[in-house]
C-alpha cells in the first residue's frame, strides 16, 4: 500500500492526467514549487481529472494558492465513474473549508476552523472513505487536522476510482495547484516533487537519435516532439545519466519515471518499459502500450528495486533512467 500517483507538473505538460478541461500550466507563480504549476484560475469548469484503481479510500495532498477571494471555492472532488461522491471547497466568504457529499452543491457535512486566505500558498491534505455509515472525511491544513468527520459520506457508491482538482460551474476554483500526491494508505505529508532530466549518455545507447546524442534528444522541458530517439527492435534499451536532486532533501518518498512516447507506422515493438539503472543493475516497469498519439507513460518506484529499502538521495543522484522496447 503506497503512493499511487504524483505530479509536480515539472514535465511541462498535463499528459499524466486523463481529462483536462480548461486548466493549463503556469510558471512563476509566487509560493509554488519548481517551474510549473496547474492553473485553474477561472470562473467556470477548469479542472484536471485522474482515473485511479478502484479503492475504498484514498489520501490526496496538494499545494494550493487561491487567487480571487470571491471565486476561490472548489478544491477537489472524489468520483466513482462519472458520479461525484464528495468534494472539498473553500467558502469564499469566510475562507473556511467545507466538506460535502453527493453531486452538485451536495450535502454539507462539516466546516473547518482554519481560514485559507487567497494569495497564501498552503498544503492541503484530504483523507476520504465513502460509506453510508462508516465513512471518513478528514482534512489537514498546513499539517494541522482541521476537519474530522465520520459517518455518512456518500449518497451511493463506496469505491473511489477518480480524483479531480479544480472547479466547475457549481463552485468556481480561481486558484493554482502544485505537488499533487495520491496515496492509498497514509497521509502524504509535506511532499515536494522535483524534476530530474537526462544529462548524458548512460550504460546502454541502443535507440537511434534523430540528431546528435541520444540524451540530447530527450532532455527538453517542456518536451519537444521535433527531436527524439526511436527503435524498431525488440529489447533495445536506451539509458541516460540524470541530474541531481537540488536543495536539502529530508527523505525520498518515491521515484517516478516518465517518458513521452508514441508509435508511428507499424512498429515491431508494441510496448515500452520504463527503465532505471541503480546499484549496477537494470530494473524495468511492466509493459506499457505505446499509443498512436503522444502520451506520458510512467512508473513509480516507492523503494529502490535493488535494495527494497527507501531511496537514498545518493542513489537517486547516481541512477540512470531510460526506456526499453518490448513486444
Amino acid at each position: 500500500m503506497a503512493r499511487v500517483f504524483i505530479d509536480g507538473f515539472e514535465a511541462g505538460d498535463l499528459k499524466l492526467w486523463d481529462l483536462v478541461v480548461g486548466a493549463y500550466l503556469s510558471s512563476g507563480v509566487s509560493g509554488m514549487d519548481g517551474t510549473y504549476c496547474l492553473n485553474c484560475d477561472a470562473f467556470g469548469s477548469y479542472y484536471a481529472h485522474k482515473y485511479l484503481p478502484a479503492a475504498p479510500e484514498y489520501y490526496l495532498a496538494f499545494r494550493y494558492r487561491g487567487s480571487s477571494a470571491q471565486y476561490a471555492s472548489s478544491m477537489c472532488y472524489f468520483f466513482n465513474g462519472t458520479t461525484q461522491l464528495a468534494r472539498l471547497r473553500r467558502n469564499p466568504t469566510s475562507g473556511l473549508l467545507e466538506i460535502r457529499r453527493g453531486t452538485g452543491t451536495g450535502t454539507l457535512l462539516a466546516t473547518g476552523a482554519i481560514a485559507v486566505n487567497v494569495g497564501t500558498p498552503v498544503l492541503i491534505e484530504v483523507h476520504y472513505k465513502p460509506h453510508n455509515t462508516e465513512g471518513v472525511f478528514q482534512v489537514k491544513v498546513g499539517g494541522i487536522l482541521d476537519i474530522d468527520f465520520t459517518g455518512d459520506t456518500t449518497d451511493g457508491a463506496t469505491a473511489i476510482d477518480g480524483i479531480r482538482v479544480g472547479g466547475d460551474s457549481t463552485y468556481y476554483s480561481s486558484c493554482w495547484f502544485d505537488n499533487v500526491v495520491v496515496d492509498n494508505a497514509a497521509w502524504p505529508g509535506n511532499t515536494k516533487i522535483q524534476a530530474i532530466k537526462p544529462a548524458g549518455a548512460g550504460n546502454s545507447t541502443q535507440w537511434t537519435p534523430s540528431v546528435g546524442g541520444n540524451y540530447a534528444c530527450v532532455d527538453e522541458v517542456p518536451p519537444s516532439e521535433s527531436d527524439f530517439v526511436s527503435t524498431n527492435t525488440i529489447d533495445h534499451l536506451d539509458l541516460y545519466a540524470a541530474g541531481d536532486l537540488a536543495g536539502t532533501i529530508g527523505s525520498v518518498k518515491c521515484v517516478q519515471l516518465q517518458a513521452l512516447a508514441k508509435a508511428e507506422g507499424s512498429p515491431t515493438p508494441h510496448n515500452l518499459q520504463l527503465a532505471l539503472r541503480t546499484n549496477g543493475a537494470d530494473y524495468f516497469s511492466g509493459a506499457r502500450a505505446v499509443p498512436s498519439s503522444s502520451a506520458q507513460l510512467s512508473n513509480l518506484w516507492e523503494a529502490n528495486p535493488a535494495t527494497a529499502a527507501p531511496w537514498q538521495e545518493t542513489e537517486v543522484n547516481a541512477m540512470e533512467i531510460g526506456v526499453k522496447a518490448v513486444a
